[in-house]
């Protein structure tokens, strides 16, 4: 028979077990005004509205910025919990459980301004190279739209900001063409003050959640930390941090 002692002791086990707050590990890429590092601390929208859902959900959350693919691989591997930002794809939704769109932004067509070029439709690129950050959300959409467009070279670049620097310095040539998210393109040609590049047209709206690793995270933690985000978007959070960057809520 369990003493008084024993008891009180059980007792204390049970309480510190179950108050134990949530720990998780998400990963993400330098995607500015998204996601991006600050020193050693994960800054932009999304970060903000990570840090936000935990703090409601009094849950602990770590947020590192890597390379895109070495992030990706370690969240299909559940070796961390999260992810962001990702886009509705099968491959995406074969990997991860994924939030409700958060954000809403575009992939446009960029090239040098005293180039002609103006993208209507995919035949417009038929013979022509065009660079683009992947493998990556961006570049699975201009293969979509590629499928039945003969004689186009899509040139893979590791990062946006590389990308629009090649495409700066010529690198593309004279006709270079690039595809990149709207609001990446406008903060990185704003800040490293790229005014020799211009926008060529709109190849397709796109929307971005948050994905969580189907090997790591229970269906349980999915739909607590989705009960957050519904908090922060009811709250008005979601759509003040987003506006602070500049960005468009999804519906």
């Amino acid at each position: 028979m369990l003493t008084r002692n024993a008891l009180c002791a059980l007792a204390s086990l049970l309480w510190v077990s179950t108050s134990v707050a949530e720990e998780l590990h998400f990963v993400t890429e330098e995607f500015p005004p998204f996601s991006y590092s600050r020193g050693a601390i994960a800054s932009g929208a999304l970060p903000e509205i990570v840090d936000a859902t935990c703090l409601i959900l009094q849950w602990r959350c770590h947020i590192e910025v890597l390379p895109w693919r070495r992030a990706l691989q370690k969240a299909e591997d559940g070796e961390v919990d999260g992810i962001f930002t990702v886009i509705q794809s099968p491959a995406r939704q074969q990997a991860f459980f994924i939030t409700p769109m958060l954000v809403t932004s575009s992939y446009d067509f960029y090239t040098l301004r005293n180039s002609n070029f103006h993208y209507s439709q995919p035949d417009d690129l038929h013979g022509r190279q065009v660079g683009v950050y992947g493998p990556s959300g961006t570049s699975f959409v201009l293969q979509e739209s590629l499928n039945n467009t003969p004689d186009v070279e899509v040139k893979l670049v590791t990062n946006n900001h590389r990308l629009l620097l090649m495409l700066n310095a010529g690198r593309f040539g004279e006709q270079g063409i690039v595809v990149l998210n709207r609001d990446v393109a406008r903060h990185l040609i704003e800040h490293e003050y790229l005014y020799a590049l211009r926008h060529a047209g709109h190849l397709a709206s796109i929307s971005y959640g948050i994905g969580f690793s189907r090997k790591k995270v229970t269906p349980a933690q999915f739909q607590a930390f989705n009960r957050g985000l519904n908090t922060l978007r009811n709250n008005g959070q979601l759509a003040t941090i987003l506006q602070r960057y500049g960005l468009h809520p999804a519906n």
